[in-house]
């Protein structure tokens, strides 16, 4: 009887494994990358441009997301200059990399994404949460070639170099949940969760599905659901098809897991007092958190500090015309920066 059931459960996730491996075959030919994939020095990245002019304008996806993530505020922003939007190595359309997770490794990837497009310098950086210590960590390394930094509800190290036990634990789950979500992607688990959630609105089965991991990992996972249920349905669509491999998960437990040490690495690197700095917080942060920013603003010579009051964390969603302002003024600063040295000649 035992014999039979072990069976049973072995053909049931064979059959699924199966399916998993036709499905992605077939999401491939369905959904293919929107954007174009780019042979650079450090291997091959999906990159999206839209857009003409300068200063050009790249932005840096938070901890786990890709360049899917600003298909609201780039549309935008290419209304006014030439803009890229790229997967990290391991997310999106990117090919995955065994190197460690440092913030000299993303900085150097970011940098061989620019210079394999050969963007135009100068140009300005905009990083969305755990974008803001790549951009740190960058901006130390080629301030030449930045025209400014719009830094989006940024990660700060004060807030990850030295965890509390409760973060601790909530990284701890978060690594077990992005592992056990490998596993359950491989057999279509996931796929399906997804679809009953994003495609049918069904939060039933996911619901019980996420319990598993504990009332938390099911309170989060649909708060971030419902944040990209804010993103155009193509979009939404497109990330239900990428979240659905395994790679997504393991590449997400890699940066959860290192989250600790990249914070101490970007503690020891600061933005240029040169290069003009705008921060923009959500509402929802501690005054503990809004005191960094303003301290990060405050270290630029041309330094900003704004509030999101309609938007939380997610400001790229929720409020995109404050980023778009940001940028128009650091552009129109340049531009009589350029007249005010033809002038002087």
């Amino acid at each position: 009887m035992i014999t039979t059931l072990l069976i049973a459960i072995v053909a049931v996730l064979c059959l699924q494994a199966l399916a998993q491996f036709l499905c992605i075959r077939l999401d491939a030919r369905k959904f293919p990358a929107p954007g174009t994939v780019v042979k650079t020095s450090r291997g091959r990245m999906h990159v999206r441009q839209m857009g003409s002019g300068n200063p050009a304008i790249v932005l840096e996806a938070g901890i786990a997301a890709s360049s899917l993530n600003w298909s609201i505020l780039q549309p935008q922003l290419a209304e006014l200059a030439a803009t890229y939007s790229y997967d990290r190595p391991g997310f999106g359309w990117s090919a995955p990399s065994k190197r460690q997770c440092t913030l000299r490794e993303v900085s150097d990837d970011l940098h061989a994404v620019i210079t394999a497009l050969k963007i135009t310098t100068p140009y300005v950086l905009v990083g969305h949460s755990f974008g803001g210590f790549v951009l740190r960590v960058y901006a130390q390394r080629f301030p030449e070639e930045l025209a400014g930094i719009i830094l989006v509800d940024p990660l700060t190290p004060e807030e990850w170099t030295n965890p509390q036990r409760a973060q601790r634990w909530q990284l701890w789950r978060g690594v077990w949940f992005s592992r056990a979500g490998a596993v359950l992607g491989s057999f279509g688990v996931v796929r399906f969760c997804l679809w009953l959630l994003l495609q049918r609105g069904n939060s039933g089965v996911p619901r019980r599905v996420l319990g598993l991991f504990g009332g938390k990992a099911s309170e989060t996972g649909l708060r971030i659901v419902g944040e990209l249920a804010k993103l155009p349905p193509e979009t939404v669509r497109l990330i239900r098809e990428r979240w659905s491999h395994g790679r997504f998960f393991l590449t997400m437990s890699r940066y959860l897991q290192a989250l600790p040490k990249t914070a101490a690495e970007a503690s020891r690197f600061h933005i240029p007092a040169h290069i003009p700095v705008t921060v923009i917080s959500g509402a929802h942060q501690l005054p503990v958190r809004l005191a960094e920013h303003q301290a990060i603003a405050t270290h630029s010579l041309c330094g900003k500090h704004l509030i999101a009051e309609k938007g939380a964390h997610w400001i790229h969603l929720d409020e995109p015309d404050l980023i778009v302002e940001a940028f128009r003024g650091m552009a129109e600063r340049l531009k009589g920066e350029r007249v005010e040295s033809v002038n002087r000649k």
